[in-house]
């Protein structure tokens, strides 16, 4: 007896319909892209649960036939292609023939369409891939597909379904992508009467990015227009001031078919790398025009990968394009007024060995402060880095005097770097010091080295020595880990929030604003006060105490790192966690900056008292140790 066997159509379908519809966002992908397929320019998506009780698409393209009608539930069946040599000339988005059949296997469908020369239209009812019903129904020109109870006849992949905000969250992104696609189309996303998401389908790019990233955003990107030898790149990315926490913002469409591609945001953040600090990521809607057969469409089922013929020609054309459009003259011109806490102006030059203070007259002698605070001259160090640079008051040391006493440092405002008492014989190691250095005691509860500053290595890295080699820090990466730590102690043990003299009008778009909405008090636990001002807008009245600077950018940076884990990771220890990283991120110095031997001091002593002093908040090392025996042997001694 065989035992192979030949499996029933309905089975298949199933099978079938698993690679192609996985939950309610996959429905609406197959639906609208139908819909664009067929010339519409208008199109409506409407949801009763998040989709799994009811998805319909309404649209005013050509409409089918009758005998279409019915043709198009049917597996293989398709408008789009004729032979296997159409496939290397796809320039539809959908044309596998497996939507309608594979949508139609797992739910209950009402399909109605009309044609312009037809006084009549078709109504088609399908359960479970079986027809059940056609008839002569009234309708407007277009189709109209209604899908009821999703997965009603496979329970065991509807028990795997989300709640009905999460799922309506995924559809509203979709939606939002589809339409950067097509500016020239008008969507509409509808839940039950509300409208949770329009295009204005002007044409313009601008328009819709704006509906969708906020117009303040938008005048903040920059226009992309490349005709290569390959292919035309057009769409907008970031200025260098416009960045994000994570790759979410970033948009690609190869003939005005949505993707996901690795290979393109390594492109994008490689013309970036020198323009915006590590760990952020810029804003992009990159639109590729190139010619049919030298893309692979048809590598997954859902047509969301792709592969190039001649990739190095393309990595070529891309990186010339974002070169072109992020030269000087174009992304850098009102950067600095565009920087948190920016006056108009750059502040004036200062002497270079005072380190942005006021040179002192001769034989004047330095007035001692409970704690001295060390300033980096921003307009030095853009001057010789030739990149942006935080503000004075975010790059400004804390600088603990070598002669007083821990309690003579504690003020009402509590330093960058707490001040040590001075080391006793037991614990400083006998070992020479030269003149005006000291070494730094760490915390009890750590095993960091005693270390003695040394100078900078241009433009990144700190040099130290201690008794068992030479140390190399990472400047950055050390200062971030400083700022964290404290900033994560304040807000576990404070998180008050400080009240804006002005609220500020944040547009997100829906999808994270779903998630704002459903944590609003768990925001408002940890400082940040937000009033749902309607639709996707909110009115940021507080934020925690440390985070006044910058307060929007901060949020939307927390936004942005809460949506790349579970929602089941939402709690207040976590959320903490994050804003912590966020806020040291954007504080901390970063790596052309100079610094002079008391910002290395003051840096060295924090990094000491750090509970975890070896890495970043990222990750990263943030020293590393050449030991004796490394250097007699690259000294051949």
């Amino acid at each position: 007896m065989s035992k192979i066997l030949l499996l029933d159509e309905a089975t298949a379908n199933q099978i079938a319909a698993g690679e192609v519809v996985e939950r309610p966002v996959s429905v609406v992908k197959e639906l609208v892209e139908n819909s664009l397929d067929a010339g519409a320019n208008r199109i409506s998506v409407e949801l009763v649960e998040g989709g799994g009780d009811c998805i319909k698409v309404v649209d005013n393209g050509s409409g089918m036939s009758a005998q279409d009608a019915t043709l198009c539930f049917q597996r293989h069946a398709t408008s789009k292609i004729k032979m296997a040599e159409d496939l290397n000339h796809i320039l539809t988005l959908g044309f596998r023939g497996e939507a309608m059949p594979s949508v139609a296997a797992v739910a209950r469908v009402t399909l109605v369409t009309r044609q312009q020369d037809e006084v009549a239209g078709t109504m088609v009812f399908v359960e479970a891939g079986e027809i059940k019903e056609v008839s002569p129904v009234g309708c407007p020109v277009g189709t109209s597909v209604e899908v009821r109870d999703l997965f009603y006849n496979t329970p065991a992949r509807r028990k795997f379904l989300k709640t009905a905000t999460a799922e309506t969250s995924q559809i509203s992104d979709l939606l939002s992508r589809i339409a950067l696609a097509r500016p020239d189309v008008r969507f509409e996303l509808r839940s039950g009467a509300r409208v949770l998401f329009f295009s204005p389908g002007t044409g313009s790019i601008k328009d819709t990015a704006a509906s969708i990233f906020g117009a303040e955003n938008v005048r903040s990107m920059l226009e992309v227009n490349y005709q290569g030898s390959l292919l035309s790149i057009t769409g907008l990315i970031s200025k260098p001031v416009l960045t994000r926490a994570s790759r979410q913002y970033q948009n690609f469409f190869i003939n005005g078919r949505y993707i996901r591609s690795g290979f393109i945001s390594g492109l994008l953040s490689q013309s970036y790398q020198t323009l915006i600090p590590a760990g952020r990521f810029p804003m992009a809607v990159l639109h590729l025009q190139l010619d049919p057969a030298q893309v692979d469409v048809n590598v997954h089922p859902t047509k969301m990968e792709i592969r190039f013929a001649n990739e190095k020609e393309v990595q070529g054309n891309v990186l010339e394009a974002l070169s072109q459009t992020l030269s000087l003259p174009k992304a850098i011109p009102g950067f600095w007024e565009a920087m948190p806490n920016r006056k108009m102006t750059p502040p004036a030059e200062a002497s270079v060995e005072t380190n942005g203070r006021p040179a002192k007259a001769p034989g004047e002698q330095p007035k001692e402060s409970p704690i001295a605070e060390i300033t980096i001259d921003t307009a030095k160090v853009e001057a010789k880095a030739e990149i942006p640079v935080q503000s004075k008051e975010q790059l400004r040391f804390p600088l603990p005097l070598q002669h007083q006493s821990a309690k003579e440092a504690v003020t009402s405002t509590e330093p960058l770097f707490k001040p040590v008492a001075k080391a006793t014989p037991q614990t400083v190691p006998n070992q020479a010091i030269s003149e005006g250095s000291s070494p730094y005691q760490a915390a009890e509860d750590t095993v960091f080295p005693y270390l003695t500053p040394i100078g900078q290595i241009p433009p990144t890295y700190v040099l130290a020595y201690g008794e068992v080699g030479l140390y190399i820090i990472d400047q950055h990466a050390a200062h971030e880990r400083v700022l964290y730590e404290r900033y994560h102690k304040l807000l576990q043990q404070n998180a008050r929030a400080q009240m804006l003299l002005q609220p500020i009008t944040l547009e997100i778009p829906h999808h994270e604003a779903q998630l704002v909405i459903q944590h609003i008090l768990d925001f408002q636990e940890i400082g940040f006060l937000l009033e749902h001002f309607g639709g996707d807008t909110f009115l940021l009245r507080g934020v925690p105490d440390r985070a006044s600077d910058a307060s929007a950018n901060v949020f939307l940076d927390l936004l942005a790192r809460l949506q790349e884990y579970p929602e089941s990771r939402f709690n207040k220890g976590f959320v903490i966690e994050q804003l912590a990283v966020s806020m040291a991120c954007r504080d901390a110095v970063k790596a052309k900056a100079h610094l002079g031997n008391p910002e290395i001091k003051a840096l060295l002593e924090g990094l000491a008292h750090c509970q975890q002093p070896f890495t970043c908040p990222h990750g990263r090392p943030t020293l590393i140790q050449i030991t004796q025996e490394e250097l007699k042997k690259r000294f051949k001694r």
